[in-house]
């Protein structure tokens, strides 16, 4: 059973999340591709003797219920403590013509009607990253605010500021690299923020920044928490700060990462490149005498179509192994299959502590607003088959 987590202070929530994700750590603090036995077999033997007792059935009838799989064969274990969110009420109205989703795909299009309901009414406001500013039209329309479209690519820029003449919108264009400290006189002149899928750095730098400035609302949705300089995460909040967890970029990359939304083809693909790159790197340990995990970039489609020992070729080359001219690469291949069954089983146990640890990223960012004065709302602002990165933080004064 699950511990329910409503009406508390988002303190309260992080604390229980942080408790909750400290005592498993083991279960999902794994590094997937660099070991090349099972990551639990000796704290979890009872969940690692299940996984492998099954392995010729489908994943799917195996991991049907990763809950049920670790109540039964990890000792002691709790569920993961339920947090409520805010239902988040919107602000915004006025339904968008039919002409603004022009270039735009379904989905972007359904996150950016859905967000833009969402912002608070202000005089003025930036939009942050704005690529061609689509969401900044959104709101533009909606309201009769002054916004403000921050995008880096002047290319991006100039398309955007055309968009906005003709459709008659109160939206300029600044083009500005947040990251080299640029965006600083942008914020000064508005009064709100937002940001749709702002990764990494590039949203933590606009809660600072919007804090610095002493902006009256920001409203974000956080994506990408491993695109950053760090190689260890620094929390945001002062209660964040005194927690013991330590993540990876490792770590941060399993918050985003949903394996479950993707398609069938989209799937067999992946299984076809997980073969092949541990098949690969089976071989890179054997002919270079060193256990460990080499990273490769994806490989292009053309090099993936032409089969395994021309993906070994590839990826030696990438990495700047001598290849002999008769080398056989076909029992690794074998190899790379029978790992990517174990972990593509791992990878589905640690699914389960996806979205425990992104609410405790998004938490994190609450609260750094939270301890700055703001009224801070945490929800979602489309359904999870829109995007699956679909929290939002919703501050204001």
């Amino acid at each position: 059973m699950h511990v329910l987590m409503q009406n508390l202070s988002l303190t309260d929530k992080f604390k229980a999340l942080d408790q909750w994700l400290t005592a498993t750590q083991p279960l999902w603090q794994v590094a997937t591709f660099a070991q090349t036995h099972w990551p639990w077999q000796h704290d979890y033997p009872k969940l690692v003797a299940y996984l492998k007792q099954h392995d010729d059935l489908p994943l799917e009838d195996v991991l049907s219920d990763i809950e049920k799989v670790l109540i039964e064969h990890v000792d002691g274990f709790q569920p993961a403590p339920f947090i409520s969110l805010n239902e988040l009420e919107a602000s915004q109205k006025r339904e968008l013509p039919s002409y603004f989703k022009s270039g735009i795909k379904g989905r972007k299009w359904a996150q950016i009607e859905s967000f833009s309901k969402l912002v608070p009414i202000a005089d003025s406001t930036l939009e942050w990253c704005a690529g061609k500013g689509h969401l900044g039209k959104a709101i533009a329309y909606r309201t009769p605010t002054r916004v403000v479209s921050l995008e880096w690519q002047q290319a991006l820029c100039d398309a955007g500021e055309q968009d906005a003449q003709k459709l008659a919108l109160n939206q300029t264009f600044v083009c500005a690299d947040v990251l080299k400290g640029e965006a600083n006189d942008a914020l000064q002149q508005v009064k709100s923020a937002v940001a749709l899928h702002a990764c990494g750095d590039l949203h933590r730098i606009l809660i600072e920044q919007s804090l610095a400035n002493q902006l009256d609302a920001v409203t974000l949705s956080p994506c990408c928490y491993h695109l950053t300089q760090e190689d260890t995460y620094t929390p945001l909040s002062k209660t964040a700060q005194q927690s013991t967890l330590k993540l990876s970029k490792h770590d941060l990359r399993l918050a985003v990462k949903e394996i479950a939304t993707a398609g069938k083809r989209e799937q067999k693909q992946r299984d076809r490149e997980l073969t092949y790159r541990l098949g690969f790197d089976a071989w890179q340990r054997q002919h270079r005498q060193i256990d460990e995990y080499l990273p490769v970039s994806k490989a292009p489609d053309a090099i993936m179509k032409q089969g395994f020992d021309a993906y070994c070729q590839w990826a030696a080359t990438q990495k700047q192994l001598t290849l002999h001219s008769l080398e056989s690469f076909s029992e690794y291949e074998q190899i790379g299959d029978i790992r990517k069954r174990r972990v593509l089983k791992v990878e589905a146990i640690t699914q389960y502590f996806r979205r425990p640890l992104e609410l405790w990223l998004v938490l994190d960012r609450a609260l750094r607003l939270e301890e700055s004065g703001y009224r801070v709302e945490i929800g979602e602002f489309c359904d999870k088959s829109i995007t699956p990165r679909n929290l939002l933080i919703r501050a204001t004064k």
